[in-house]
């Protein structure tokens, strides 16, 4: 009887190795173009189900680097702005996405729960006359200058931007500088941000 199972097992061996030895020639003979064709389809594959590649050889040690696992926010003015003076950190009270409870609405902080690099995007809407200047902050540092300054139209969007290495309790956030900001209309000024994909 052990003999027998013994010839089972180098059976299933021999024809392992043989198909591995067919599959690398089958891979040898393919052109480039068709092996990088099948490539971009297991990539795309695994995207769609949410597979994200490990960071080099190091295991994955954040729950946030595991598929599935998204950091991403968006949140809204819940009233118009007045006369917001210079240096006034911008509240986004009205907190449609938190994924990964990254945003704090109370101080309108956004803070890095790991570490990666971060897309920001706000928008806000002001009235003729307007001179607004709303900065992207990080930890205190004026990092995106963006501004309109005696607005012609009678209503105005304006958008910033920036794609930003944080580190895990790094601080984002939306601030006035410059000049007192006359209004800033609450349906159209939103913030959003989310972490690029990658450990």
């Amino acid at each position: 009887m052990e003999c027998k199972m013994g010839f089972v097992a180098a059976s299933l061996v021999f024809v392992l190795v043989s198909m591995v030895v067919i599959g690398c020639s089958d891979a040898d003979q393919q052109k480039n173009s068709s092996f990088i064709s099948i490539y971009d389809s297991y990539k795309k594959i695994c995207h769609k189900i949410g597979w994200e590649p490990k960071c080099g050889k190091q295991p994955i040690k954040s729950a946030y680097c595991r598929p599935g696992k998204v950091i991403a926010f968006q949140a809204f003015l819940t009233k118009r702005l007045h006369n917001v003076a210079k240096n006034t950190i911008i509240k986004f009270e009205r907190v449609l996405v938190n994924d990964g409870n990254g945003y704090n609405s109370t101080n309108g902080k956004f803070t890095a729960p790991v570490d990666g690099t971060y897309s920001f995007s706000w928008t806000y809407c002001t009235n003729k006359g307007s001179n607004t200047y709303l900065g992207g902050y990080v930890d205190g540092v004026l990092t995106a200058h963006i501004s309109n300054y005696g607005q012609s139209s009678a209503w105005q969007n304006t958008s910033g931007h920036l794609l930003v290495k944080l580190k895990k309790g790094n601080k984002f956030w939306i601030q006035s500088f410059a000049y007192t900001a006359q209004l800033i209309n609450e349906d159209y000024t939103f913030l959003s941000g989310y972490k690029m994909s990658g450990c």
